[in-house]
């Protein structure tokens, strides 16, 4: 749909597995919803949010589709919307079913597996990255002896840092494969060892077209999780444009034609290389950084965009500040005690996942973390200043 074009005095979209932003920024431009929720599962609370509440088994299409088709003849849906990783392919698969509008259950597919993913990429020559699926720790000692290098050992379809291992070389192959299904790792597949910085990218997409909204720095610790990202990137000019171009080639390759997407990058010292990538926003709270640094709705645009209530954004859009967030990695152990420094006066928050008798356990996933600070600044370096002294701050005594 063109925007400005006349919709429906009241146009009306499914939302699956959503959040709370998009009901609320929905339900702000005068769209109606209707909110499908996991049958198996108690409804969550934003589902009395929502003009309509459904509950359905989402990993069953013929079940989702059945749910859904009295509601969209009695009076048709727009679109079907999801901005949870797990929404998102039921919400691609049933609005096929429906005839909806929308990105395809085969782009979505692919996002989803980074097997295809690669493959796809290197078939067509966008930033090729030596890659393989290791059949056992065999396979992946001859993939480390090919390349010459450490590699990375990941699922095909993991998201939060989960289960994703270097091994230094073949003489760890059998320690490492241990530990990756110990810690619940499918499908593995093994890529060559990327080099240099990583950052994410943050784009939108409206009638196949794909603007850059921000690229977003990242501190990465142990086990690969993410300790902070800062707003907009401090990284040089070339090296942007030569990014924001591998991004846009990169998801005219998969199909991508609306909507948000977060696409994890490498800076390597052979240019810029895909790691992954999903169609919605990224999570860490880089949707609050969006907001701080460049006064984006990135929730907001996803919902009015496709129905021609809102205007894309601007491109590219330009940063107004800084912002930035610093995750909490206190030692494991018991939480004996915390303390916290004082923020009134400032837009900074704090925001805790532990309390005291909480278990905080090494950090292997980003589930592992124990909260957050996120603050803004006159730029990225302020930003990031301000918000790294707060976290300083902040006491999280474990013990035992």
């Amino acid at each position: 749909m063109t925007f400005g074009q006349q919709v429906p005095a009241t146009p009306r979209i499914a939302v699956l597995a959503g959040t709370p932003q998009l009901v609320r920024a929905a339900r702000a431009l005068g769209i109606d919803t209707v909110f499908v929720h996991d049958a198996a599962q108690p409804a969550p609370p934003v589902a009395a949010e929502a003009d309509t509440a459904l509950a359905a088994p989402l990993a069953d299409t013929g079940a989702l589709h059945a749910a859904l088709a009295p509601l969209h003849a009695e009076r048709p849906f727009a679109r079907v919307l999801s901005l949870t990783e797990r929404g998102l392919l039921p919400t691609a698969a049933v609005a096929e079913r429906l005839g909806l509008p929308g990105n395809s259950l085969r782009t979505v597919g692919l996002l989803q597996d980074k097997r295809r993913m690669r493959e796809l990429l290197n078939a067509r020559g966008v930033g090729p990255v030596a890659t393989t699926a290791p059949r056992d720790p065999a396979d992946l000692a001859a993939f480390c002896r090919a390349t010459g290098g450490p590699v990375i050992l990941k699922p095909a379809a993991g998201t939060s840092s989960q289960a994703v291992f270097e091994v230094a070389g073949p003489q760890d192959a059998e320690d490492v494969w241990r530990a990756f299904e110990a810690a619940g790792g499918l499908r593995p597949i093994a890529e060559e060892y990327l080099d240099g910085p990583e950052i994410s990218v943050e784009s939108f997409s409206y009638d196949g077209k794909h603007t850059v909204l921000a690229v977003t720095d990242k501190l990465v610790g142990t086990a690969f999780v993410e300790t902070g990202h800062t707003q907009p990137s401090a990284l040089p000019p070339p090296v942007l444009a030569e990014t924001a171009a591998l991004v846009r080639a990169f998801l005219d390759a998969v199909g991508l034609t609306e909507g948000p997407a977060h696409t994890e990058v490498k800076i390597t010292s052979k240019g810029p290389r895909i790691l992954e990538s999903h169609n919605r926003i990224g999570g860490d709270k880089i949707r609050e950084l969006l907001r701080r640094a460049y006064g984006l709705d990135v929730v907001a645009l996803t919902a009015g965009c496709p129905l021609g209530l809102l205007p894309p954004p601007a491109d590219p859009p330009v940063a107004r500040r800084g912002a930035a967030i610093r995750f909490l990695t206190p030692p494991p152990g018991t939480v004996r005690d915390i303390a916290l420094p004082d923020t009134d006066g400032t837009t900074a928050e704090i925001h805790l996942d532990v309390e005291v008798g909480d278990r905080v356990r090494p950090v292997r996933s980003s589930q592992d973390r124990a909260g957050y600070v996120i603050a803004d600044g006159t730029d990225a370096a302020d930003a990031a200043r301000v918000c790294a002294a707060l976290a300083e701050r902040v006491r999280i005594e474990t013990s035992g």
